[in-house]
């Protein structure tokens, strides 16, 4: 906003007050935003060190299952294996701090205790405590990314009311203020030079009546 086309008027510096007012409570909410998201995504961050781990479990499991192939053969591998009670996932969203969050939890697990076969068991538990932790570490990171994102839109948000926007109303009522005061001067000097003619205008006709 130009201060050039801004009217010098008593409203327009009280709008202009409450107006600041409003940007700076509006940041100090981002600011508190901004650091309840940074402290989310902290805490998230130290759980993707959890992917190693997973990825191991996987190495691992996928041994279990060839070894289980090799023992059975193809027809009674596929037998052992259709007992195995599939895994089901549900997603339902979240909010932190505002933002939508993915969510997604395993709501049924394959129950190894069903299969007849003990290196099918086997095979089953791990492939599947390997899946779960995969499930997680899934909705982990999506909700990194997320948070990531919403961190630097909240960031460059504080960022643009404190370096312009909030500057530029401190400035607006600053030049308001100069031109008032500059107008009260002004208004000030006026009435004094009328006050001083008028003074002499009435000496002047008290003179010329006592003459």
């Amino acid at each position: 906003m130009s201060t050039e086309r801004v009217a010098a008027t008593k409203g327009m510096v009280q709008k202009a007050r409450e107006q600041l007012g409003f940007l700076e409570r509006g940041s100090e909410v981002l600011k508190m935003k901004r650091d309840q998201l940074a402290g989310e995504l902290n805490k998230l961050l130290r759980e993707q060190g959890r992917r190693r781990a997973m990825e191991k479990a996987f190495a691992e499991s996928f041994d279990s299952v060839k070894g289980a192939y090799a023992v059975l053969g193809y027809d009674a591998f596929a037998s052992a294996a259709s007992a195995v009670r599939p895994m089901e996932a549900s997603g339902l969203p979240t909010s932190i701090v505002g933002v939508i969050m993915p969510e997604a939890k395993v709501t049924a697990k394959p129950r190894p205790e069903e299969v007849p076969s003990a290196t099918v068991r086997k095979a089953t538990a791990k492939l599947g405590a390997a899946v779960e932790e995969a499930v997680e570490l899934a909705v982990i990171e999506a909700k990194v990314e997320q948070l990531a994102w919403a961190l630097m839109s909240t960031n460059r948000k504080v960022n643009a009311l404190e370096k312009v926007v909030i500057p530029r109303y401190k400035d607006m009522i600053r030049y308001i203020e100069d031109k008032l005061n500059e107008q009260a001067l002004q208004e000030f000097f006026v009435t004094k030079r009328m006050r001083d003619t008028t003074r002499v205008e009435r000496e002047r006709s008290r003179t010329l009546a006592t003459s």
